[in-house]
C-alpha cells in the first residue's frame, strides 16, 4: 500500500510542469517583480515577489554605543525644584466644597435645577461657605411649584439662561439671603458679552474659582454642570516644578463637577475646546463632553447665534438702611437752601453746588441701577472714587491686553447686565442606559 502512494505521489510530481524563465516573455508578465525560485526538490514551487518599489523606504537610526551614552548622561543636569507649595497651588485649584455641594444624580433632564441647587447650596449653605442649612433639589422643586415623581417632568423644552436665574432669585427670595447671577461669558446670540475676550474670560473664571462667593453655571450641548477648579499644566515637561510660567508656556485645563450618573462625576477639559464650544453659530456646534465626535451640525434652519455661555452666581452682602438716600433725579427748579440762622429759605435760582447729606452723616452714594434690580443696596463709596457696578457703562476698549493685569471686580461688574433671553434647553434625545435614571 506505501508503494502504490508514493508511485502516485510521483507522477501528480511529473504531472506538475516548473516556470521556467519563458514566462517573463509573456504578454502582461512584470519580469522585474516575479521571480521563479529553482524547484530543487520537485515538490515544491516557491514565488519571489520584489516590493521594494511600492514600500516606503524607513531610515534606520544609527545606534548609540554604550560609551556614547555614558558620555550624554554625564553631561546632562536634571532640573530642580524651583517653586513653592503656594506657587503650584495657584496652579491647581480645586475647592472641595464645591465638589461636595453637587447635587449628583440628578433626575431625567433635570440638569438645570441640579446645577442651580449645587451653587446656592455653595453660597448658602453650612456644605459650603454659608450658614443657613442645606437644601436637597426637591426642596427646592416642590417650592418652585414641581410635584413628583420629578422624574417624569420634561425640563429640557422649558429649562434656559433665564429660567435658572429667575429660580436662583426665588430661592434667595425665599429664605431672605441676597445675590445676583449674570452672564459671565456668552461671545454668540443674542445679548451676548461684547467687548470681552476669551483670554478675559478666563481670568474672571479663574479669580471666580478661587472667590467662596461666586459660583458658575456652563451651559453646553443639551445639558447644564459646574466649573469647581482648574490647573494650569505646563507645556514641557522640565517645568512641572518650576517657577512662575507666562501665558505661553502653560495650558489651563477647567475641572468641571457633572450631576449626571451617565457621565464621570468631574470632567477635565481644555479652556481652548470651550471657548471653540462657545464661540461655534448653528448650525455648527462642538458636544464638550463627546469631543471626539469633533465639529457637528444641528438639524436646524436657524443660522447663528448659540446658547451656550457660562453663568455666574455670585452672594451679596445684607443690604444697609439708611435714613435718607440721593437720587440720580436731575433738580429741575432751583436749590432750596437754608441758612444757619434758621432764618428763610434762600430760593437762589443756582443749582446747590454740595448734594444733600442726612443730619451727622456724609454724603450717600446712590444705588446703581444693576444693584437695585439684583435686590441689594450698593455700599458707601467715597466722594470722587468710580463705582464698580457702573463700569458696565465704560468703554471696555480701555481694559489693559495684559489678562494679569485686569481687574476681577470691574470685569465682574462689567457683565452683571449681560442677561438673555429665555432660550431653552433642548430636549436630549439620546436612548438611556437600562440601568441609567439621569
Amino acid at each position: 500500500m506505501q508503494k502504490d502512494v508514493n508511485k502516485s505521489k510521483s507522477e501528480n510530481n511529473n504531472n506538475v510542469k516548473p516556470m521556467t524563465s519563458s514566462l517573463t516573455n509573456q504578454v502582461g508578465a512584470v519580469p522585474d517583480l516575479i521571480r521563479v525560485a529553482p524547484d530543487l526538490n520537485g515538490d515544491t514551487l516557491v514565488w519571489d515577489v520584489d516590493v521594494s518599489d511600492i514600500t516606503s523606504k524607513r531610515s534606520v537610526k544609527k545606534p548609540v554605543l554604550p560609551s556614547e551614552r555614558e558620555d550624554i548622561l554625564t553631561d546632562y543636569i536634571p532640573p530642580t525644584v524651583t517653586t513653592t507649595y503656594s506657587q503650584i497651588a495657584a496652579r491647581k485649584v480645586m475647592d472641595q466644597k464645591r465638589w461636595i455641594c453637587m447635587s449628583r444624580p440628578q433626575y431625567s433632564k433635570s440638569c438645570g435645577i441640579s446645577s442651580v441647587v449645587s451653587c446656592w447650596k455653595l453660597l448658602f449653605s453650612t456644605l459650603g461657605h454659608g450658614s443657613l442649612s442645606p437644601i436637597t433639589q426637591e426642596e427646592a422643586l416642590l417650592f418652585l411649584g414641581f410635584k413628583p415623581p420629578f422624574g417624569e417632568i420634561r425640563f429640557g423644552p422649558f429649562t434656559g439662561n433665564i429660567t435658572l436665574m429667575r429660580w436662583f432669585r426665588q430661592l434667595n427670595d425665599h429664605y431672605k439671603v441676597k445675590g445676583r447671577c449674570f452672564n459671565l461669558y456668552k461671545p454668540q446670540g443674542k445679548n451676548k458679552t461684547s467687548g470681552l475676550t476669551s483670554d478675559e474670560a478666563l481670568v474672571i473664571l479663574k479669580k471666580g474659582l478661587e472667590d467662596p462667593n461666586i459660583a458658575f453655571i456652563y451651559h453646553c450641548q443639551n445639558h447644564y454642570f459646574c466649573p469647581l477648579g482648574y490647573e494650569d499644566t505646563p507645556c514641557k515637561a522640565e517645568q512641572a516644578y518650576s517657577g512662575e510660567l507666562s501665558e505661553e508656556d502653560y495650558n489651563t485645563w477647567l475641572l468641571i463637577g457633572d450631576p449626571s450618573r451617565r457621565h464621570p462625576c468631574l470632567h477635565c477639559k481644555r479652556w481652548e475646546d470651550i471657548s471653540v464650544d462657545l464661540n461655534c453659530t448653528n448650525p455648527d456646534y462642538v458636544d464638550i463632553r463627546r469631543l471626539e465626535k469633533g465639529l457637528q451640525k444641528r438639524n436646524t434652519k436657524k443660522v447663528g447665534g448659540n446658547l451656550h455661555c457660562i453663568m455666574a452666581f455670585q452672594k451679596c452682602q445684607m443690604p444697609q438702611t439708611h435714613a435718607s438716600r440721593r437720587t440720580q433725579i436731575p433738580v429741575l427748579g432751583g436749590a432750596v437752601k437754608r441758612s444757619s440762622s434758621g432764618g428763610r429759605p434762600n430760593t437762589s435760582p443756582a443749582r446747590s453746588s454740595s448734594p444733600p447729606q442726612p443730619a451727622g452723616g456724609s454724603p450717600i452714594s446712590p444705588a446703581s441701577p444693576s444693584s437695585s434690580r439684583f435686590g441689594f443696596v450698593q455700599k458707601d463709596i467715597k466722594s470722587g472714587s468710580e463705582s464698580a457696578f457702573n463700569f458696565q457703562n465704560k468703554n471696555l476698549g480701555n481694559l489693559k491686553k495684559n489678562p494679569n493685569d485686569l481687574d476681577y471686580e470691574k470685569l465682574i461688574a462689567s457683565q452683571m447686565n449681560n442677561e438673555d433671553e429665555d432660550e431653552v434647553c433642548e430636549d436630549d434625545t439620546e436612548t438611556e442606559s437600562v440601568i441609567s435614571n439621569d
